[in-house]
């Protein structure tokens, strides 16, 4: 049997494995801006968002579609 016959691409909607991780990194970004308040410097806003872009970047690799979608958002 021939799996590309199937065209079964592992996502985030068919992979358990590959959502529990895409839900972590998602966790983690929450927590960066939770983190943040009126006192932030600028400095720590940059690091946020700095952060944010890497855990994307992470997501990409897992499901490049998920991450082009929060990239959009």
């Amino acid at each position: 049997m021939d799996i590309k016959k199937f065209n079964m691409e592992k996502t985030y909607q068919t992979c358990r494995l590959i959502k529990n991780r895409v839900d972590l990194y998602l966790y983690e970004m929450s927590l960066l801006f939770a983190n943040l308040g009126t006192d932030s410097t600028l400095e720590e806003v940059e690091n946020a968002y700095r952060k944010e872009g890497e855990y994307i970047e992470l997501i990409a690799e897992l499901d490049p579609d998920k991450a082009s979608r929060l990239r959009s958002s």
